[in-house]
């Protein structure tokens, strides 16, 4: 049922979850597209569960492509969801992604995150491997000089 949400279920207790108002989004968006789809199939409430079940698959494809319809027309959408770029870092969707200009569902956004999951990815796609890291930075490993370089991200006062 809550496609998006379950990104965030199931997580170890120190992984990053969606905040309240991201999971009422996930919820509400969920809800809505389902009620469309019994509009389009002619269901009323009593019937639809039975005739056309909850299916989270489907869902999801109805509100991909719509998004992707919405954004070719130049119209940002609210998609709260948890990334995670295979590092294993993870960070909630931040403005910079989703191209809105503001957000109702988060108080912090996790830039800082985003970027240092963004340089794992970029050092592993160039052959460096990542032997270590911690809030602020990552550490990659020089394949041919075997050597050790930490990078650090920290924001700028501004």
């Amino acid at each position: 049922m809550e496609n998006m949400e379950k990104k965030a279920e199931g997580m170890d207790a120190g992984d990053v979850e969606m905040d309240q108002r991201m999971a009422e989004r996930v919820r509400w968006i969920d809800i809505h597209t389902y009620w469309y789809l019994m509009q389009l199939l002619r269901l009323d409430t009593d019937t639809a569960e039975e005739r056309f079940p909850w299916n989270a698959e489907i869902l999801k494809r109805v509100f991909d492509n719509t998004v992707s319809i919405l954004k070719e027309y130049g119209h940002a959408v609210c998609t709260p969801c948890i990334t995670s770029m295979g590092s294993g870092r993870q960070y909630r969707c931040t403005l910079s992604e989703c191209g809105c200009a503001s957000c109702g569902c988060q108080d912090e956004f996790m830039e800082k995150e985003r970027i240092l999951s963004n340089i794992e990815a970029a050092a592993a796609r160039n052959g460096l491997k990542i032997v270590g890291g911690g809030k602020d930075s990552v550490i990659v490993r020089e394949g041919s000089t075997d050597a050790d370089y930490e990078v650090c991200v920290s924001r700028l006062a501004g």
